[in-house]
Protein backbone atom coordinates (compact mmCIF):
# COMPACT_ATOMS: atom_id res chain seq x y z
CA UNK A 1 0.00 0.00 0.00
CA UNK A 2 1.14 3.00 -0.91
CA UNK A 3 0.09 6.64 1.30
CA UNK A 4 1.30 10.25 0.92
CA UNK A 5 2.49 11.03 4.27
CA UNK A 6 3.42 14.81 5.93
CA UNK A 7 4.70 15.81 8.93
CA UNK A 8 4.25 19.67 9.76
CA UNK A 9 5.53 21.66 11.95
CA UNK A 10 5.92 25.09 12.84
CA UNK A 11 8.79 25.67 10.80
CA UNK A 12 9.08 22.93 8.46
CA UNK A 13 7.37 20.26 6.30
CA UNK A 14 8.12 16.75 5.40
CA UNK A 15 6.49 14.66 3.05
CA UNK A 16 7.31 11.58 1.21
CA UNK A 17 5.30 8.25 -0.34
CA UNK A 18 5.58 5.36 2.18
CA UNK A 19 5.19 2.13 0.81
CA UNK A 20 4.07 -0.75 3.68
CA UNK A 21 3.13 -3.89 3.63
CA UNK A 22 0.39 -5.69 5.77
CA UNK A 23 2.44 -8.80 6.17
CA UNK A 24 5.89 -7.29 6.99
CA UNK A 25 6.58 -4.97 9.66
CA UNK A 26 8.37 -2.36 7.58
CA UNK A 27 7.80 1.03 6.09
CA UNK A 28 9.72 1.99 3.29
CA UNK A 29 9.93 6.12 2.57
CA UNK A 30 10.78 7.30 -1.58
CA UNK A 31 10.84 11.24 -2.37
CA UNK A 32 11.39 12.69 0.55
CA UNK A 33 11.39 16.01 0.29
CA UNK A 34 11.67 18.93 3.18
CA UNK A 35 9.82 22.69 2.50
CA UNK A 36 9.94 25.37 5.05
CA UNK A 37 6.76 26.68 5.96
CA UNK A 38 7.95 30.99 5.61
CA UNK A 39 8.11 30.13 1.70
CA UNK A 40 4.27 29.06 1.65
CA UNK A 41 0.94 30.94 2.55
CA UNK A 42 -0.49 27.43 3.24
CA UNK A 43 -0.32 23.81 3.33
CA UNK A 44 -2.55 23.82 -0.16
CA UNK A 45 0.91 24.98 -1.83
CA UNK A 46 3.31 22.87 -0.06
CA UNK A 47 1.11 19.70 -1.21
CA UNK A 48 1.27 21.25 -5.17
CA UNK A 49 4.88 21.59 -4.67
CA UNK A 50 6.02 18.37 -3.92
CA UNK A 51 3.44 16.78 -6.47
CA UNK A 52 4.71 18.63 -8.84
CA UNK A 53 8.51 17.83 -8.03
CA UNK A 54 8.05 14.31 -7.22
CA UNK A 55 5.65 13.49 -10.40
CA UNK A 56 3.66 10.38 -8.54
CA UNK A 57 0.30 10.20 -8.60
CA UNK A 58 0.21 6.46 -8.02
CA UNK A 59 -1.12 6.93 -4.17
CA UNK A 60 -4.62 6.97 -3.41
CA UNK A 61 -4.49 7.89 0.20
CA UNK A 62 -3.08 10.43 2.41
CA UNK A 63 -2.05 10.72 6.22
CA UNK A 64 -0.62 13.88 7.93
CA UNK A 65 0.55 14.55 11.15
CA UNK A 66 0.28 18.37 12.46
CA UNK A 67 1.45 20.87 15.26
CA UNK A 68 -2.40 21.89 16.30
CA UNK A 69 -5.80 21.08 17.58
CA UNK A 70 -7.82 18.71 15.20
CA UNK A 71 -11.62 19.23 14.65
CA UNK A 72 -13.25 16.58 12.27
CA UNK A 73 -11.31 16.61 9.51
CA UNK A 74 -9.76 20.17 10.20
CA UNK A 75 -6.32 20.92 12.03
CA UNK A 76 -5.87 24.97 13.00
CA UNK A 77 -1.79 24.80 13.42
CA UNK A 78 -1.22 26.16 16.92
CA UNK A 79 2.51 27.74 15.86
CA UNK A 80 1.25 28.50 12.75
CA UNK A 81 -1.33 30.52 11.09
CA UNK A 82 -2.28 27.94 8.33
CA UNK A 83 -5.86 26.12 8.44
CA UNK A 84 -5.89 22.70 6.46
CA UNK A 85 -8.69 20.67 5.64
CA UNK A 86 -9.62 17.14 4.83
CA UNK A 87 -12.15 18.12 1.78
CA UNK A 88 -8.88 20.47 0.21
CA UNK A 89 -6.12 17.70 0.36
CA UNK A 90 -8.06 15.27 -1.14
CA UNK A 91 -8.84 17.72 -4.39
CA UNK A 92 -4.94 18.80 -4.67
CA UNK A 93 -4.01 15.08 -4.21
CA UNK A 94 -6.84 13.53 -6.11
CA UNK A 95 -6.75 11.22 -2.79
CA UNK A 96 -9.67 8.90 -1.98
CA UNK A 97 -9.18 9.38 1.66
CA UNK A 98 -7.04 12.07 4.09
CA UNK A 99 -6.24 11.54 7.84
CA UNK A 100 -5.27 14.16 9.87
CA UNK A 101 -3.46 13.55 13.26
CA UNK A 102 -1.75 15.33 15.49
CA UNK A 103 1.70 15.55 15.00
CA UNK A 104 2.48 13.91 18.56
CA UNK A 105 0.27 11.09 17.72
CA UNK A 106 2.48 10.70 14.90
CA UNK A 107 5.25 9.66 16.73
CA UNK A 108 3.74 7.84 18.82
CA UNK A 109 2.42 5.52 16.05
CA UNK A 110 6.48 5.39 14.39
CA UNK A 111 7.85 3.79 17.66
CA UNK A 112 6.70 0.54 16.66
CA UNK A 113 9.22 1.05 13.58
CA UNK A 114 12.06 2.18 15.29
CA UNK A 115 15.67 0.77 15.37
CA UNK A 116 18.30 0.75 18.18
CA UNK A 117 20.32 3.47 15.04
CA UNK A 118 17.54 5.86 15.48
CA UNK A 119 17.91 6.05 19.58
CA UNK A 120 20.53 7.72 21.85
CA UNK A 121 20.19 6.67 25.33
CA UNK A 122 20.04 8.89 28.38
CA UNK A 123 19.09 6.84 31.08
CA UNK A 124 19.17 3.33 31.25
CA UNK A 125 15.88 1.46 32.95
CA UNK A 126 16.48 -1.82 34.98
CA UNK A 127 13.11 -3.18 32.75
CA UNK A 128 13.31 -5.32 29.93
CA UNK A 129 10.99 -3.30 27.59
CA UNK A 130 7.82 -5.78 26.81
CA UNK A 131 6.33 -4.85 23.14
CA UNK A 132 3.07 -4.65 25.26
CA UNK A 133 4.30 -1.93 27.44
CA UNK A 134 2.76 1.51 27.71
CA UNK A 135 5.81 4.10 25.90
CA UNK A 136 5.22 8.41 26.23
CA UNK A 137 6.62 10.32 23.12
CA UNK A 138 7.71 14.13 24.35
CA UNK A 139 8.05 16.50 21.89
CA UNK A 140 10.41 19.57 22.25
CA UNK A 141 10.28 22.30 19.21
CA UNK A 142 8.79 25.65 18.65
CA UNK A 143 5.77 23.55 20.90
CA UNK A 144 5.47 21.36 23.22
CA UNK A 145 3.56 18.46 24.14
CA UNK A 146 3.79 14.60 24.83
CA UNK A 147 1.55 11.13 23.56
CA UNK A 148 1.08 7.93 24.78
CA UNK A 149 1.32 5.29 23.01
CA UNK A 150 -0.72 2.18 23.75
CA UNK A 151 -0.91 -1.45 22.37
CA UNK A 152 -4.13 -3.09 21.59
CA UNK A 153 -5.61 -6.12 19.65
CA UNK A 154 -6.29 -4.18 16.93
CA UNK A 155 -2.36 -2.89 16.84
CA UNK A 156 -1.37 0.51 18.22
CA UNK A 157 -3.61 3.31 19.84
CA UNK A 158 -2.32 6.56 20.64
CA UNK A 159 -4.79 9.24 21.28
CA UNK A 160 -4.73 12.79 21.06
CA UNK A 161 -3.51 15.17 24.02
CA UNK A 162 -2.40 19.10 24.86
CA UNK A 163 -0.19 18.10 28.10
CA UNK A 164 1.69 21.34 26.74
CA UNK A 165 -1.23 23.44 27.77
CA UNK A 166 -1.53 22.46 31.10
CA UNK A 167 -0.35 24.21 33.85
CA UNK A 168 3.55 23.40 35.16
CA UNK A 169 4.31 21.57 38.16
CA UNK A 170 7.48 22.43 39.84
CA UNK A 171 10.38 20.13 41.98
CA UNK A 172 12.31 22.47 44.23
CA UNK A 173 12.47 25.91 45.99
CA UNK A 174 14.43 26.60 42.62
CA UNK A 175 12.08 26.28 40.35
CA UNK A 176 9.09 28.21 42.15
CA UNK A 177 10.88 31.25 42.69
CA UNK A 178 11.30 30.85 38.84
CA UNK A 179 8.17 30.35 37.76
CA UNK A 180 6.99 32.91 40.37
CA UNK A 181 9.30 35.64 39.06
CA UNK A 182 7.28 34.69 35.59
CA UNK A 183 3.91 34.75 37.28
CA UNK A 184 4.72 38.40 37.34
CA UNK A 185 4.18 38.98 33.79
CA UNK A 186 2.03 36.05 32.79
CA UNK A 187 -0.14 34.52 36.08
CA UNK A 188 -0.39 31.17 33.95
CA UNK A 189 3.01 29.89 33.08
CA UNK A 190 2.41 26.20 30.98
CA UNK A 191 4.53 23.38 30.25
CA UNK A 192 5.05 24.76 26.85
CA UNK A 193 6.02 28.30 28.34
CA UNK A 194 9.47 26.62 29.50
CA UNK A 195 9.83 23.05 27.69
CA UNK A 196 9.47 24.87 24.30
CA UNK A 197 12.42 26.76 22.62
CA UNK A 198 11.23 30.31 23.65
CA UNK A 199 11.30 28.72 27.51
CA UNK A 200 15.15 28.77 27.01
CA UNK A 201 14.73 32.59 26.47
CA UNK A 202 12.40 33.19 29.48
CA UNK A 203 14.15 31.09 32.07
CA UNK A 204 17.46 33.67 30.67
CA UNK A 205 15.81 36.86 31.47
CA UNK A 206 14.72 35.51 34.84
CA UNK A 207 18.45 34.22 36.02
CA UNK A 208 20.61 36.40 34.46
CA UNK A 209 18.64 39.76 33.56
CA UNK A 210 19.41 39.10 29.57
CA UNK A 211 16.52 40.25 27.97
CA UNK A 212 16.78 39.79 23.24
CA UNK A 213 18.71 36.64 22.93
CA UNK A 214 17.70 33.95 21.38
CA UNK A 215 17.53 30.32 22.12
CA UNK A 216 20.38 29.68 19.54
CA UNK A 217 22.40 32.70 21.31
CA UNK A 218 22.26 30.95 24.88
CA UNK A 219 22.76 27.34 23.80
CA UNK A 220 25.98 28.70 21.94
CA UNK A 221 27.11 30.73 24.71
CA UNK A 222 26.38 28.03 27.01
CA UNK A 223 28.56 25.42 23.96
CA UNK A 224 31.38 28.33 24.27
CA UNK A 225 31.51 27.95 28.09
CA UNK A 226 29.01 30.73 29.59
CA UNK A 227 28.16 29.79 33.05
CA UNK A 228 25.47 32.00 32.78
CA UNK A 229 24.17 30.24 29.70
CA UNK A 230 24.83 26.84 30.76
CA UNK A 231 23.10 27.77 33.77
CA UNK A 232 19.96 27.95 31.68
CA UNK A 233 20.41 25.08 29.92
CA UNK A 234 20.35 23.12 33.69
CA UNK A 235 17.50 24.41 35.11
CA UNK A 236 15.56 24.07 31.93
CA UNK A 237 16.74 20.43 31.89
CA UNK A 238 15.48 20.04 35.15
CA UNK A 239 12.08 21.07 34.55
CA UNK A 240 12.57 18.53 31.92
CA UNK A 241 13.06 15.98 34.15
CA UNK A 242 10.49 17.14 36.73
CA UNK A 243 7.54 16.93 33.71
CA UNK A 244 8.88 13.65 32.05
CA UNK A 245 8.87 11.43 35.87
CA UNK A 246 5.59 12.99 36.28
CA UNK A 247 3.65 12.12 32.96
CA UNK A 248 6.18 8.56 33.17
CA UNK A 249 4.84 7.52 36.83
CA UNK A 250 0.63 9.00 35.97
CA UNK A 251 0.69 6.88 32.62
CA UNK A 252 2.76 4.05 34.01
CA UNK A 253 5.02 4.03 31.11
CA UNK A 254 7.70 1.55 31.61
CA UNK A 255 8.01 1.07 27.81
CA UNK A 256 10.24 4.25 28.15
CA UNK A 257 10.22 8.20 27.44
CA UNK A 258 10.76 9.31 23.90
CA UNK A 259 11.95 12.61 23.51
CA UNK A 260 11.38 14.35 19.99
CA UNK A 261 12.39 17.60 18.32
CA UNK A 262 15.30 20.26 17.38
CA UNK A 263 14.87 21.51 21.34
CA UNK A 264 15.53 18.23 22.69
CA UNK A 265 18.33 17.68 20.47
CA UNK A 266 19.92 20.77 21.58
CA UNK A 267 19.86 20.15 24.95
CA UNK A 268 21.21 16.75 25.36
CA UNK A 269 24.40 17.92 26.94
CA UNK A 270 22.26 19.16 30.08
CA UNK A 271 19.64 16.27 29.86
CA UNK A 272 22.86 14.28 30.88
CA UNK A 273 23.43 16.08 34.28
CA UNK A 274 22.69 15.38 37.64
CA UNK A 275 19.77 17.98 37.40
CA UNK A 276 17.48 16.15 34.94
CA UNK A 277 18.14 13.03 36.32
CA UNK A 278 17.24 13.37 40.09
CA UNK A 279 13.96 15.48 39.24
CA UNK A 280 13.11 12.63 36.89
CA UNK A 281 13.70 9.75 39.62
CA UNK A 282 12.75 11.68 42.58
CA UNK A 283 8.67 10.35 43.10
CA UNK A 284 9.02 9.32 46.79
CA UNK A 285 8.17 5.61 47.62
CA UNK A 286 7.62 5.22 43.76
CA UNK A 287 10.93 6.20 43.21
CA UNK A 288 12.17 2.55 42.57
CA UNK A 289 9.72 2.04 39.88
CA UNK A 290 11.35 5.09 37.99
CA UNK A 291 14.22 3.28 37.69
CA UNK A 292 12.85 0.99 35.64
CA UNK A 293 11.98 3.69 33.03
CA UNK A 294 14.58 4.67 29.78
CA UNK A 295 14.86 7.69 28.66
CA UNK A 296 15.40 7.80 24.92
CA UNK A 297 16.17 10.58 22.10
CA UNK A 298 14.88 10.02 18.81
CA UNK A 299 17.49 10.74 15.93
CA UNK A 300 15.21 9.60 13.49
CA UNK A 301 13.74 13.11 11.50
CA UNK A 302 11.46 11.06 9.42
CA UNK A 303 9.69 9.21 12.38
CA UNK A 304 6.43 10.98 12.25
CA UNK A 305 6.24 10.42 8.25
CA UNK A 306 6.50 6.60 9.24
CA UNK A 307 4.13 7.23 11.97
CA UNK A 308 1.46 8.64 9.32
CA UNK A 309 2.14 5.57 7.35
CA UNK A 310 1.37 3.16 9.95
CA UNK A 311 -1.55 4.82 11.34
CA UNK A 312 -2.96 4.56 7.67
CA UNK A 313 -2.05 1.12 8.01
CA UNK A 314 -3.83 0.14 11.02
CA UNK A 315 -7.43 1.76 9.91
CA UNK A 316 -6.75 -0.18 6.37
CA UNK A 317 -6.81 -3.13 8.83
CA UNK A 318 -10.30 -2.26 10.33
Amino acid sequence: MKTLVADIGGTNSRLAFAVTSKNEKKIELENIQKFRNSNFKNFDEVIEEYLSISDDTSANQMCIAAAGIISGTTVEMSNLNWKITADTLKKIANAKKVLIINDLQAQGYALDFLKPKDLETLIEGNHSVDPHDIKLVCGMGTGFNVAISYQTPFGTFVPASEYGHARITIANKKQNSIIKELEKTSPFISYENILAGQGLSRLDQVLNQKIGRTPSDILAAADAGDSEAKEVGIQLAGFAGQAFGDFALMNMAIGGVYLIGGVARSLMPFFKEENFRKNFYERGKFSKIMKKISVHLIKDDYAALKGCANYSNILSRE
